[in-house]
């Protein structure tokens, strides 16, 4: 049988989670009435809960734990994004002596849940990575519950909004400007672009420099040559397909979002017998703990996602080490690889 949470005990005490937290942790508040919290502790005795060494820490106000929150449907440890993020921040956490706690949000794709977000007040700090699943809307929120709930934390990747956090990121719009440039600097003027989902905000970014730069060239980046598939690899093909059928106005090289897409761009060339650069060149925003291993060796813009962990990580440390130091926001320079596809 699991083991009880604060959840569990809020639902039979008919109260929130936050006032079963304030009760098991403060004997004496006067948040919670004093017959709320003998019958929370009663409930908590019964289910057999106990505090753990986090719960105790917290009456401290220092654990030396610091929590990382990843919102996505799909097992963390798959994605090379996040793999690559995860190794930087652990590093830092090792050289500044704290630990990781590593919470598995529940909710939707994208948000964590109201109990995580309580329960990672037993860090001293958190780290959020915005993933593929995290609208605008998504990451937005998370931020305004974050600083309601007084938690210390720094976010990776993909924000663009303008409240005062820590942050670590690329300019995603700089990095697609770069892009067009090298690929009208290479001759090629029917540029496409594969990306995920419309409503990502790394999505939208990429979209906009895409659009000045090829403005700037004299050139448009054509509705029907943005395709979205949603990662999904038999979406992809037919994108693909409509694009290359189109004899007149098929696009010379295409630019792709991430590495999942660039990957489903390679499967797509060699289910159709093609050949890179010949029949389409390829450009990608890559990671670069993933896409080195593809042949031939990607032309890509690749994500110091290493470098933005590590510096989350020592941002958020020195925010609670240094609690008077003002939120930064980090834009890592990305680099450029030549490889043989564009």
């Amino acid at each position: 049988m699991p083991a009880p949470k604060l959840s569990d005990i809020a639902r039979r005490a008919g109260v929130s989670v936050a006032a079963v937290s304030i009760a098991l942790n403060n004997k004496d508040t006067t948040r919670v009435s004093a017959a709320k919290r003998e019958l929370i502790r009663q409930i908590a005795q019964d289910l057999g809960y106990s505090p753990n060494e986090l719960a105790k820490a917290l009456a401290e106000r220092r654990t030396r734990l610091l929590g990382l929150m990843v919102p996505m449907k799909d097992p963390i440890f798959f994605n090379q994004f996040i793999a690559q993020a995860l190794s930087g921040i652990q590093a830092a956490v090792m050289r500044r002596g704290y630990n990781l706690l590593i919470y598995s949000p529940s909710g939707r794709p994208g948000r964590a849940t109201r109990d995580q977000i309580l329960e990672s007040k037993f860090t001293d700090g958190l780290i959020f990575i915005n993933t593929r699943s995290c609208t605008t809307r998504d990451i937005n929120d998370t931020v305004h519950e974050l600083d309601a709930a007084g938690i210390r934390f720094t976010m990776i990747n993909s924000y663009y909004g303008r409240a005062a956090i820590n942050y670590v990121g690329v300019d995603d719009a700089a990095l697609a400007e770069a892009a067009v440039r090298y690929l009208v600097d290479h001759g090629h003027r029917r540029i496409a672009f594969l990306s995920s989902l419309p409503t990502l905000p790394t999505h939208i970014h990429l979209l906009q420099g895409l659009r000045r730069a090829m403005a700037e060239a004299g050139l448009e980046l054509k509705p029907e040559h943005i395709g979205c598939c949603n990662y999904d690899q038999t979406q992809a093909f037919t994108i693909l397909d409509q694009w290359f059928l189109r004899r007149k106005d098929r696009p010379t090289a295409i630019f792709t979002a991430d590495d999942s897409l660039l990957v489903h761009m390679y499967d797509y060339v060699d289910a159709r017998h093609l050949s890179i650069p010949g029949d389409v060149a390829i450009l990608a925003r890559a990671n670069s703990a993933n896409a080195g291993g593809l042949r031939p060796r990607p032309t890509a813009f690749f994500i110091p996602t290493f470098e933005m962990g590590r510096l989350a990580a020592d941002m958020l440390i020195d925010s609670i080490e240094l609690p008077e130091q003002k939120p930064q926001r980090i834009l890592l320079p990305f680099t450029f690889f030549q490889g043989t596809t564009a």
